[in-house]
Order: C-alpha cells, then sequence, then structure tokens
C-alpha cells in the first residue's frame, strides 16, 4: 500500500488516511467488531471495474477456430501456466475483421478476467493516429479509477502506475489498431494473469514473448454465411450461384463482404445478380464497394499514405504484372530499380499489410491490385506508365530466352543467369504466368521477332516437360509470327514444333497432323532437309497412335537418313526410337527392341542434351524398351524397365512421362499377377493424369483399375463405377482408339 500511495503522489493526510484504510480492509474481520461507521466506508477508494469493450458484430464468421484458440491460451494465462504468452497480436490487411475478432474475442473471453476490460483505439492508422503512448496511458489509468489530479505528468510514470495497478489485476486490454511496437509496450499490463490483444495490420515482429495469429480470407462457405447473415437466407437461397460469384468478386475479404452485403440489405429491389453485374467492371468496383462510412478504397488509402516515395513506387508499378505472383527481380524491372531495393519495399508492403507472401514469392489480394493500378492511373504520367509496362515485358522476354537456352543441344550459357537447367526450369515453372502474358503481349503488340526467338528458344525445355505449359499456344504464336515476319524457315521449325504439341499434349491427332502436312510441304518448299524429317518423324507418331503402323516405316528410314544426311544426330535417333514404336505395333517386338537399345545407348552417350533433357531422353527410350519386352511376354523385365524410367521422370519434373511410366508398370505388375501393387502404381497414375487433365489417358488407367476390380467377385460394384468414369472421361473425344474403348466399355457396363 505503501507502494501504490507513492506512485499515487499522496502526502500528508491524504497519504496517512490511504494507507490506513487500505491496512484496515486487508485485515480479517474480528468477532463481535462492530462494522465501521459510514464517514469511514465512504472515505475508501471505490474499485473501478472497467467495460470498455465496444459491442460486437453479430455475424462474424469463418473466425471459430481461432476463437476457440485464445479461449485456450486465456483460460492457460488465468491459471497462471508458465511460458504462456500473455500478448497475442491479432495481424493482417486491411478489412480482414481483425477488431472484429478482437472485439468478439473480449466479449468471450472476459469472464476469466475480473479485473476488468479496456478498450484503446490507438489509431494507429492516418489521419488521426496514431495516439501517443502517454495519452493512452492517461486514458487507462483513468479507466482503472485514477482520479485526473492524480495521474502522473511523466510518460514513464504514468507506465510505472499502471503496471503498479495491473500486477495483481486479471484485466484484459485490447489494443486495437496499433501502429509499431514502440507505441503498443508502454501500454502491456503487468500481471501474469493479465492478457493483452493486439490488433494490427503489421505482426510487430519486435515484440518479444508474443503469440501471433495472422488473419486469413474467408473461405467461400465462410462468406457466404456472412452474406447469408446481412442480407437474409432467403435472398441467398434464391441465387446460389450469383451468391458464390458475389463472394469471389469481394476477394473474400470480409470488409467487402460486410459492404456487400449491406448495399443489398438496404436495396431489396435489387437481385443478388444485380450486384454482381455491378461488380464485374473492374474500373467500378471500389467505389460500388462503398456504403456509408465504410469503404474498401479507403481502407487501402490509409496503408498507403504511409509508404515512402520508393515503396510506393514499387506498389504501384508492382500491379502491372500480369501473374498472380512475382519475385523481387521482376517486381526491379517493372519498377526500375536494383533487386535488392525491390526486396526491400517487398516487405515493407506486406508489413503495411497491402501485400501477401507465398513461400519466397509476393501477391496482391485482388482488391488491393485494383486499388494500386487506380494509384498508379492517377500519379504515374501514361509515358512513365508505358515505359515500365515495356521494362518489365522486355525483362521477361530475355530471361524467358535465356532460360530456355540452358535445354539447347551445345549451348553456349556461359552469360547465363542460370547455373543449370534445373534452376532455368524452377524459372520458367514459377514465372510461367508472367512470361507467357508477355509473350501474348509482345503478340499483340507487333513485336514478332521476339515471340519467334522466344518460341523457338523453348523446344527443347518444352521437350522435358511436355504437359506443364500451353505449348500448343505457345507454338501457335510463334507460327503467326513467323509468318508476319516472312521467314519460311522459322514457320517450317514451328510447325513442327505445334505438331508435336497438339498430339503429344493435347491429344489432338488430326489437328496434329494438319499442322504437320504443312511444316513437311514447307520445309520440301525451302529446301529444308532436317525440318522435312522431323514432319515426317511426329507424323509417323501419330499414326501409329491411329493404328496405322504398317504405312510409316517407310516415313521413319526415310527420316533417319534426311537426319543423318545433315549430321544430326539428336533426330536421327529420335526417328528410330518412332520407327521401332512402328515395329512393336506391328508385333516385331525383338527388332523393336534392338532399335531401342541402341537409341538408350546413344544417350546414355555423350550427346549435348542438358542434363535434364538426356535424363527424360533416356527414360523414354527406358519406356519404349519396356513396352517391347512387354509385347514378348517377358514382363519381370519389362517392369523394371517401366520402374527406373518412373524413377527418372519424377526426378526430372517430367509428370506425364511419369504418369505414363507408371500406368505401363501397373499393367506390368497386373500381368505378373502382383494385385496389389498393380492397384497402387495405377491410382498413383490416375492422380497424376487427373492433376495434368489428360481425359484420354485418365480412361484408359480407370479402365485397367475396372479390370482388377472386376477380378475380385466381392467388387463387382467397384469396377461398374470405375468403368462408368472411365466411359465419362472419354468425353467427346474422337479417335479411333477411344471410340474402341468407348464402345468396349458400353458393352460392359451393359452387361454387367
Amino acid at each position: 500500500m505503501v507502494l501504490l500511495a507513492d506512485a499515487l503522489r499522496l502526502a500528508g493526510e491524504d497519504r496517512d488516511r490511504f494507507v490506513t484504510l487500505a491496512r484496515a480492509d486487508r485485515q480479517p474481520p474480528t468477532s463481535g467488531a462492530a462494522p465501521p461507521d459510514d464517514a469511514v466506508v465512504s472515505s475508501r477508494p471505490a474499485v473501478v471495474v472497467p467495460g470498455e469493450l465496444p459491442a460486437a458484430v453479430p455475424d462474424l464468421t469463418g473466425r471459430a477456430e481461432i476463437l476457440d484458440r485464445l479461449s485456450t491460451l486465456a483460460a492457460d494465462v488465468t491459471a497462471g501456466r508458465p511460458d504462456t504468452p500473455s500478448v497475442v497480436v491479432l495481424h493482417g490487411p486491411p478489412g480482414i475483421g481483425k477488431t472484429s475478432l478482437a472485439v468478439a474475442a473480449g466479449h468471450r473471453l472476459s469472464p476469466a478476467f475480473a479485473g476488468g476490460q479496456l478498450f484503446v483505439d490507438l489509431q494507429g492508422v492516418p489521419p488521426d493516429g496514431p495516439v501517443d503512448p502517454a495519452e493512452a496511458l492517461a486514458g487507462m489509468l483513468r479507466s482503472l479509477g485514477v482520479p485526473d489530479a492524480r495521474v502522473p505528468v511523466s510518460p514513464a510514470e504514468r507506465g510505472g502506475l499502471f503496471r503498479t495497478l495491473t500486477r495483481d489485476r486479471p484485466l484484459l486490454v485490447v489494443l486495437d489498431n496499433a501502429a509499431n511496437e514502440a507505441q503498443v509496450r508502454p501500454l502491456l499490463p503487468a500481471g501474469r494473469g493479465c492478457l493483452a490483444l493486439i490488433t494490427c495490420r503489421r505482426p510487430l515482429t519486435g515484440l518479444a514473448g508474443t503469440a501471433r495469429q495472422p488473419l486469413d480470407l474467408l473461405d467461400p462457405a465462410a462468406g457466404r454465411q456472412l452474406l447469408t447473415a446481412i442480407v437474409g437466407a432467403d435472398r441467398i437461397a434464391a441465387e446460389p450461384a450469383a451468391a458464390d460469384h458475389l463472394v469471389k468478386l469481394c476477394g473474400r475479404l470480409p470488409l467487402a463482404l460486410r459492404i456487400a452485403g449491406n448495399r443489398l440489405a438496404s436495396r431489396p429491389q435489387w437481385s443478388v445478380g444485380w450486384l454482381v453485374d455491378l461488380l464485374r467492371d473492374q474500373r467500378r468496383r471500389l467505389t460500388v464497394l462503398t456504403a456509408g462510412d465504410l469503404g474498401v478504397r479507403s481502407a487501402f488509402e490509409v496503408s498507403y499514405r504511409q509508404l515512402d516515395p520508393t515503396t510506393a513506387r514499387v506498389f504501384r508499378r508492382a500491379s502491372l504484372i500480369p501473374g498472380t505472383d512475382f519475385a523481387p527481380a521482376l517486381v526491379a524491372a517493372v519498377a526500375g530499380t536494383d533487386e535488392e531495393t525491390a526486396a526491400v519495399a517487398l516487405e515493407e508492403l506486406v508489413e503495411a499489410g497491402v501485400l501477401q507472401t507465398t513461400g519466397d514469392r509476393y501477391q496482391f489480394h485482388d482488391l488491393v491490385r485494383l486499388y494500386a493500378q487506380e494509384r498508379l492511373d492517377a500519379e504515374d504520367q501514361p509515358a512513365c506508365r508505358t515505359r515500365a509496362h515495356t521494362q518489365m515485358v522486355d525483362w521477361l522476354l530475355r530471361r524467358t530466352r535465356q532460360a530456355g537456352a540452358m535445354f539447347e543441344p551445345v549451348a553456349c550459357r556461359a552469360d547465363s543467369p542460370f547455373d543449370d537447367d534445373r534452376a532455368a526450369a524452377s524459372w520458367l515453372d514459377r514465372e510461367a504466368g508472367n512470361w507467357l502474358a508477355a509473350l501474348r503481349d509482345a503478340a499483340r503488340s507487333g513485336r514478332h521477332a521476339d515471340v519467334v526467338a522466344v518460341a523457338r528458344a523453348l523446344h527443347w525445355y518444352s521437350d522435358a516437360t511436355s504437359h506443364r505449359h500451353s505449348w500448343d499456344e505457345i507454338f501457335s504464336l510463334g507460327v503467326a509470327a513467323a509468318q508476319a515476319i516472312g521467314s519460311p524457315r522459322d514457320e517450317a521449325v514451328l510447325l513442327n514444333f505445334l505438331g508435336w504439341a497438339r498430339y503429344f499434349c493435347r491429344d489432338r491427332n488430326t489437328d496434329g497432323l494438319a499442322a504437320l502436312a504443312r511444316a513437311l510441304d514447307l520445309a520440301r518448299r525451302i529446301g529444308d532437309r532436317r525440318e522435312e524429317a522431323w514432319a515426317l518423324t511426329y507424323t509417323a507418331a501419330i499414326h501409329i497412335r491411329l493404328g496405322r503402323a504398317a504405312t510409316v516405316i517407310d516415313h521413319c528410314r526415310r527420316a533417319v537418313d534426311l537426319f543423318r544426311a545433315v549430321g544430326h544426330a539428336l533426330g536421327e535417333h529420335s526417328a528410330a526410337s518412332v520407327q521401332g514404336g512402328a515395329l512393336a505395333a506391328l508385333g516385331r517386338f525383338a527388332e523393336a527392341a534392338e532399335l531401342h537399345r541402341e537409341v538408350l545407348a546413344f544417350y546414355r552417350r555423350g550427346n549435348g542434351l542438358s542434363r535434364t533433357g538426356a535424363a527424360v531422353a533416356q527414360a523414354g527410350a527406358m519406356t519404349s524398351l519396356g513396352a517391347d519386352l512387354a509385347g514378348m511376354g517377358r514382363w519381370r523385365e519389362a517392369a523394371d524397365e517401366y520402374a527406373r524410367a518412373w524413377r527418372v521422370f519424377h526426378r526430372c519434373g517430367a509428370t506425364f512421362s511419369e504418369a505414363s511410366a507408371l500406368h505401363r508398370y501397373g499393367l506390368a505388375l497386373q500381368a505378373l499377377g502382383e494385385v496389389d501393387a498393380a492397384a497402387e502404381a495405377l491410382r498413383s497414375a490416375l492422380a497424376l493424369y487427373a492433376a495434368l487433365s489428360c481425359p484420354w489417358w485418365e480412361a484408359q488407367t480407370l479402365y485397367a483399375l475396372a479390370g482388377l476390380a472386376g477380378a475380385a467377385p466381392d467388387r463387382a460394384a467397384d469396377a461398374r463405377v470405375l468403368r462408368q468414369r472411365a466411359l465419362d472421361r472419354c468425353g467427346e473425344l474422337d479417335a479411333p482408339e477411344v471410340r474402341t474403348l468407348r464402345a468396349t466399355l458400353r458393352r460392359e457396363l451393359a452387361e454387367s
């Protein structure tokens, strides 16, 4: 009590009375003692139990898990369990619902804190804030019953008194809209039975001993639930598809959904679809998402105005990036700065809550991107925007050519920014949304020579990755660009690439043959024997698929001779491999195996291919050899070849080829009677095919699984379901083998 009297700066008679009464109040009553008189009772200091929490929103959704987590933590705090953090930072971007969650949590947790609840809006974002910590402390002391006259003048003394008053008091403190660690530190209660909930756009990583809870966007179901709570179940149920679209257009951001719901609630004549139509227009979306004093744009504005000029420029320019995510190097190109400066700015934008991270990459929320684009249009001159866009496209096209070159046979890679082909593949995969958009942009703007150069540079990479990207579109752009610049040699090359992409990556055999026929005719007209040979090789591969192997043996031999004549060993062995496939299709398995062993031996020697390209080529030859061995009934040897190929494809990330090898491996195990292992391999192949959206190959794998299930008497129903799924996957595909399988499935389903 003496310490408390000192902290309150009591002196003289006031001090003596306070200490005496406090000590008397703590003494147990003696038997028969008379109650204190009214004068004594009235002079005791009042015990103030603050209850300052604002009203909780009645329709908080999607945060039950976090509320449960906070309840558990609060129970640990009040139980005095050691090593339990007594400070929680709820952090996330503007509009994510931090305050609503903190208030809801405060009401839920308040029974555990008998000393009361304090709530302080720290106004950590402009234009009103941030609140000075000393002023916040003064208000908190008054809430705890300290008279104005007894509030210390010194900020340090105010902090000391606050800690003294909270040392033995179970108190819940909610600090809303914090600006930074320095603003918060003096306001944290000292008692072990106290809990502080802080909301901030930043995670406040400088606060020690703190639990941090990031807030994510609502999942679609929770977003729809929030709309239902605001608008009414009948209106949302009447337009379920429109409601789901509304959640998507609002970016699953609670503030945007609340505004959209309020607009619908205040306009009963509007349908949900009407509001969806208004929000489709990106130029108006932020304006439409305003209701009364709530606005998505204003929520973003307060964060943007705190950024330094360089970071603000990075924020605006990054909105030009077309992909969903990006790395600092690309941001540096579009912002006209170095990579280190871009990286620092991006981290500052994450701290400010206007940018999200996905691993080591960054991305905008859809609505934040629209706001950044608004700021770009308002603050950057048209010439600056055009220059920034051009810098970005130039950088992406140049880097894509350099990455593709890492896969070219005997390429000079001395000046490449990539250490090896794997680093190049990683970049191409991660930046696919950006470099493909840049290629489309170059095609639209008439940069035909650049389009041709990029499309040609990507060929050997496409050969190693096949189904990973939209190769039919990429090579179509290249063909059109070659025509535009009047380069028949480039056109022939790219038509061959396009024919390969159509049949191998998209199962569009007829379209593939059409492109290859054009390539063959053009190559012969200009005397390009190498491209003539490639056209013959790819055409033969399609005819083998179509059951016409007998007609293409001569094509393959002609292609081998042409490649040999021009000294192109890689092409020669590719044509020989296709020739082996034709022989196998005709039942001449021993001859096919001999050819495929020669091809495999070639790919194992130094051949100029990149490490990934050589490995994929070897695995492809192993798969072909496995098929030859299977045709001869040598199932164990076939299974071993397929298994080796599958492992190599997996290491190289060649997902389609991995699925194909797994599929064949499963069939070999089935022939060996190893039913469980066969089913496991086939299910793995099916998952890979489904991820790549390869319906024809899914159908074949499902049919194989149905055969396994049908062999077990108690699994007839499973077999029927698998056959029906296989029939569904055949869909509208039209090729002889598809028609055959479709007829087989219909017959077996009718018989089952």
